[in-house]
């Protein structure tokens, strides 16, 4: 594969560029340092990496769009799902593959696509990859986002591209909750903040449309739409959802006790989904859903929507899955 730059090494054969992007924020600080220092190590006169400063991620996402628009040969981002969405949303459809080295608290959509996640493996998977004369790529699915605002119609974010899932009521009030719990153990937060948010939790009324079809008023505890089969570091919401079969999984879970909402995450984790009447899942190509002002919305780990300051009439959210956005070392 050619540089996108068009320059030439020592021997007259083309540079490979690529733009290397790290969240300092996850996994362990020496992990990071020992991923950046593998990479500039890397040996291979061919291969110019760009590695932005991940200090300041506005500034790292500013660099990085200008790379990718001067011309990238493929991205690797090192972290968790998080920064497998910002890779993805520098690439998706632009033709640039994406390496990931997950070194999050979750990776869930590392697991869905068979990465290893011990970071040296998947590491050393991208740094072979980038040594063969032509990269090896695959094509997965990934899901494009809008938020608007249900009242105006106004777009209040987007389009984004997101790799893994789009999570609203129960599991994002979980994510919203161990992302304030900074002092208690990265792999931790998801657990405790299950344990947490509980008492405090109610159900809601979702509106779905699914394709063209029918609006559905539904009372929820939550609702999730993924590309890969699971959220919250493994547990397996969906486990026949697949990354390149040009569908994505919804799921929705009518009002549970408070026990119910306690024994959910631990018989999805044992894949008793069979026991869970209340839970419901469908494939589909493109989702609407009106989500009620006070419930967060979010994607691949990040919060969209707090919940906050939208009024009673809330957001709308729209997904659409689109085959082989993504191409994949």
């Amino acid at each position: 594969m050619t540089s996108a730059a068009g320059t030439a090494g020592g021997n007259g054969a083309p540079v490979r560029r690529v733009l290397v992007l790290m969240n300092p924020g996850a996994g362990r600080r020496s992990v990071l340092h020992t991923t950046r220092r593998r990479l500039q190590q890397h040996g291979d006169p061919q291969v110019e990496l760009l590695i932005p400063d991940p200090s300041d991620q506005t500034e790292q996402l500013a660099q990085a769009q200008a790379a990718v628009g001067q011309g990238v040969d493929a991205v690797v981002v090192c972290g968790g799902d998080g920064m497998v969405s910002l890779g993805a949303h520098l690439v998706a459809r632009q033709g640039v593959p994406l390496g990931i080295v997950p070194t999050g608290s979750g990776n869930d959509f590392a697991r869905a696509c068979g990465i290893p996640r011990r970071y040296t493996a998947a590491l050393n998977r991208v740094l072979e990859a980038l040594k063969q004369p032509e990269l090896p790529v695959r094509g997965v699915d990934a899901l494009r986002l809008t938020l608007f605002c249900a009242e105006s119609g106004a777009t209040l974010s987007g389009p984004k591209w997101v790799a893994n899932s789009v999570n609203i009521g129960f599991d994002a009030q979980v994510n919203q909750r161990a992302n304030a719990q900074r002092r208690v153990p990265r792999k931790l937060r998801y657990l405790t903040a299950l344990v947490r948010e509980v008492p405090h939790f109610h159900a809601e009324e979702f509106v779905l449309q699914a394709e063209a079809g029918v609006a559905e008023r539904h009372a929820s505890s939550l609702v999730c739409i993924q590309n890969g089969s699971s959220i919250g570091g493994g547990i397996p919401l969906a486990p026949t959802a697949r990354v390149d079969d040009g569908w994505a999984e919804v799921s929705h879970i009518e009002p549970l006790s408070r026990a119910g909402l306690v024994a959910l995450f631990p018989l999805l984790m044992l894949r008793m989904h069979r026991l869970l009447r209340p839970l419901t899942t469908r494939r589909v190509r493109h989702l609407r859903v009106e989500v009620p002002g006070q419930v967060p919305v979010f994607a691949d780990g990040d919060e969209l929507h707090s919940g906050h300051g939208a009024g009673a009439a809330g957001v709308v959210v729209e997904v659409e899955l689109i085959p082989g956005a993504l191409l994949l070392l």
